[in-house]
């Protein structure tokens, strides 16, 4: 069973353990239309990381392993599909920590995400130029050593690393993380930008709540491995446990989201 034409990625029902003990995820569901941008959000150690390394099979390398539930992207079911094979199927993951070749210059960096495209010299040339129109921060830096420049300049370095292999989705992990306000805005107009000029589907994992909602269409909520809250975007920024719990507008003692649904439940029954 495949993908429903309107959806590039449906996730059903999945549990996740590591070491085929510790269970990270429980009955974890979602979807990701084509074309949109779709926001995880919860605190550290929530699962967010977990759900994307699921998607893109990069859990194995952590004794990780899907144990139940299915995961189908772009028409077809994800099983033992390795990461490099994901890449070539449009499924490319910007995993979290900036992760670049700090002894390769920008321009290198920039050109190792073509890797399983064979390209031309002036494709590659072209492509590469087409991306210093997103990251225009990087054709400055383009000769510099990446290991030398700044936090969010890697971070930058890495989605252009993703965006040339083409993806038809993207699956972005903490990109915000570390990193000054300013730079944060910057790298989300350019993903904003990405998704609506190029067509690509993002599934972005995010502890940042209020910048996440605010480029997102739609919005889940997780905690301790479980879905907690889902709706657009819009309906979460303006929801009022949501304010409370991740946008730092707090009347009381924090909660997390599932001590606030049985909380908000007992006052109903009251």
């Amino acid at each position: 069973m495949g993908t429903s034409s309107s959806n590039i990625l449906e996730i059903k029902n999945i549990e996740v353990a590591y070491n085929k003990v510790i269970l990270a995820l429980h009955d974890v569901s979602l979807i990701v239309p084509k074309g949109k941008i779709v926001a995880l959000l919860g605190a550290n150690g929530a699962g967010k990381s977990t759900t994307l390394k699921s998607i893109s099979t990069m859990l194995a390398s952590e004794r990780g392993e899907v144990t139940k539930g299915s995961i189908n992207y772009d028409g077809f079911e994800i099983k033992k599909q390795t990461p490099s094979e994901m890449v070539k199927l449009g499924m490319v993951q910007v995993l979290e920590g900036r992760r670049c070749f700090g002894h390769l210059t920008v321009e290198e960096n920039i050109i190792a995400g073509a890797y399983s495209r064979k390209l031309s010299r002036g494709d590659l040339n072209a492509e590469v130029e087409k991306i210093y129109n997103y990251f225009k921060r990087l054709k400055e830096r383009r000769k510099s050593q990446a290991g030398f420049t700044s936090g969010g300049e890697q971070q930058m370095i890495a989605v252009a690393r993703a965006m040339m292999a083409k993806p038809k989705m993207l699956l972005l992990d903490e990109p915000s993380m570390g990193l000054a306000p300013q730079l944060v805005a910057e790298i989300f107009h350019i993903v904003k930008d990405l998704n609506e000029k190029e067509g690509v589907s993002i599934l972005l994992a995010e502890q940042n709540t209020n910048i996440a909602l605010r480029n997102a269409d739609y919005a889940y909520i997780i905690e301790t491995g479980n879905v907690m809250l889902e709706g657009s975007a819009k309906s979460l920024l303006n929801n009022e446990k949501v304010k409370e719990l991740y946008l730092g507008i707090s009347k009381g003692k924090r909660l997390n989201f599932k001590d606030a649904i049985r909380d908000s439940q007992r006052k109903k029954t009251n």
